[in-house]
């Protein structure tokens, strides 16, 4: 073999090495790549250390990205739902307060017999005067040009009222008081110092202001109140609720002990004129008018028929019956009965 064959051996030789050593290197390649994009070094046991800001930065993003789809889906809606939702219920409390009804201790309405002080501020002071609510539940106020119906109205109704009716002065300045409340009465009686009609100044107020104003006397135990509708109560003073107990206007008040009301009390009627004995008697459950003129001895003059019944009404006034005596008699209008403390008047 001569020295030129010997060369070209040697150079295919490196010729083949080089292309064994370049394919090897390329099936190595991508796998080392493979490892660093997962962030692990090339020894798999040693991780890689993150780069702190970038990651900060993904996870700042994260957030807002969270805090941005959060505020997206939830807080147009639910934020309009929940501010309509309070709005709804503000309005409803304000409406209920304003709808709701006034304590009747709290108010007074005015009624026939008060007497009002009306003053027009923007006016000459000759236009303030006082007017009084007459039968019919009106003020005659010459500036509203008619009368006014102001029965059952507060002061400050009247005073929108006026306000309305008054065409003199523009924007009127209108301001009423009560002076002198007559209209509210209520009767008391009993075992009080102070016995006789009260006037309220108010739609209702409680037992103890009555029993203040009247001064119950120390042996007084119960209450009897008869309702201007006729229904009756009877109270015992010691219980604690019954200083609360309202009293209206119409209501008659009756303040007793314990000891009568256990009693049996003697019960009478009364009676004058054309009979034989006039005076006191004694009442029974039934007894008729006849039976009691003849309780007292007949009449003096059988020609006597007017007969008048005097009865207490509900306000504790004495309200007079007439009868027919010849009519009763004759058949042709009941007997009437009578009751406890009655006041008969045979004839003039």
């Amino acid at each position: 073999m001569n020295k030129t064959s010997l060369n070209r051996i040697l150079l295919n030789l490196a010729v083949v090495s080089f292309a064994l050593a370049g394919n090897i290197f390329g099936q190595t390649q991508p796998e080392q790549t493979k490892q660093v994009n997962f962030r692990y070094s090339q020894n798999p046991k040693t991780k890689a250390k993150p780069e702190n800001h970038n990651t900060q930065a993904v996870s700042d993003a994260g957030k807002n990205a969270s805090t941005n789809e959060v505020s997206q889906n939830i807080n147009p809606e639910q934020n309009a739902e929940f501010e309509s939702r309070s709005v709804a219920n503000k309005t409803l409390e304000v409406a209920s307060r304003a709808n709701a009804a006034v304590a009747p201790t709290e108010i007074y309405k005015v009624g026939i017999g008060d007497v009002l002080f009306i003053s027009l501020q923007n006016a000459p002071p000759k236009d303030s005067t006082y007017f009084t609510v007459l039968n019919d539940g009106t003020i005659d106020y010459p500036l509203a040009g008619e009368m006014l119906a102001v029965q059952g109205l507060t002061t400050e109704e009247v005073e929108d009222l006026l306000k309305e009716k008054i065409k003199l002065y523009e924007n009127p300045q209108v301001s009423v008081k009560v002076r002198e409340h007559a209209s509210h009465q209520i009767t008391v009686f009993g075992l009080v110092e102070k016995a006789g009609e009260k006037y309220l100044q108010r739609e209702a107020v409680p037992l103890y202001v009555v029993r203040a104003e009247a001064i119950v006397q120390s042996n007084a135990g119960l209450v009897i109140i008869k309702r201007a509708n006729s229904d009756t109560e009877k109270i015992d003073l010691k219980d604690p609720k019954a200083e609360d107990i309202l009293i209206f206007p119409g209501d008659i008040v009756e303040f007793k002990s314990v000891a009568s009301d256990n009693a049996k009390v003697p019960q009478f009627y009364y009676i004058g004129g054309n009979v034989a004995s006039v005076g006191q008697k004694d009442f029974y459950q039934g007894i008729t008018l006849t039976q009691a003129i003849l309780a007292s001895g007949g009449l003096k003059k059988s020609y006597v028929k007017s007969v008048v019944i005097r009865r207490k009404n509900e306000a504790g006034l004495l309200s007079p019956i007439e009868f027919d005596l010849k009519a009763i008699k004759d058949g042709k209008q009941p007997d009437p009965i009578l009751q406890p403390g009655d006041t008969i008047e045979i004839g003039n």
